[in-house]
């Protein structure tokens, strides 16, 4: 690849493969709202791929490059929205078109209740690991990259979060 001329057919690749990841990290992070979600993801690759010119890959994988952006994105979002909500009557209207089952869909919404709650007590970084993990489908390797952590710790931390959500869960229950 040409210095300064950006490869779209590679970007394309990389969109395809990291996209899932992402819509996943932000799904979470933004409180399940769908289209939000869609919107913010659209908006992170567009930065990216304006930027991209600028990714190298002996610095780094995409994945943790893409990651930054996303995180920096979030930062900008919840910055700028401190004192507004992030649920919506979009929200809601989502999760009924999803579900069709409403007894199924009372316990899904009673479980995502549960789950968020203890979600709410957990710090910033703990919630960042858990939707790596998680969400976004990140391995223990691809986390470290990111936090620029060591792997093991990643996987001790990872397995302290959980335990503390299980005890917060059973508490709320």
């Amino acid at each position: 690849m040409f210095r300064g001329m950006p490869n779209y057919q590679q970007f394309e690749e990389y969109y395809n493969k990291h996209m899932p990841e992402i819509y996943g990290y932000v799904y979470l992070r933004i409180q399940h709202n769908k289209a939000l979600t869609e919107d913010m993801v659209s908006e992170i690759f567009l930065k990216a791929v304006e930027k991209f010119e600028q990714f190298d890959e002996t610095k780094g994988s995409f994945k943790a490059w893409i990651f930054q952006i996303t995180k920096n994105y979030l930062i900008d979002y919840f910055r700028s929205n401190k004192n507004k909500g992030t649920s919506s009557l979009d929200e809601m209207e989502n999760q009924l078109r999803d579900n069709h089952d409403t007894q199924k869909t009372a316990e899904q919404s009673i479980e995502k209740d549960l789950i968020k709650e203890a979600m709410k007590t957990l710090t910033e970084d703990k919630k960042e690991l858990v939707a790596l993990r998680y969400f976004a489908g990140y391995s223990f390797e691809e986390i470290a990259e990111i936090t620029k952590d060591n792997a093991n710790n990643i996987r001790v931390k990872t397995h302290r979060i959980l335990q503390e959500l299980k005890r917060k869960l059973i508490q709320i229950q």
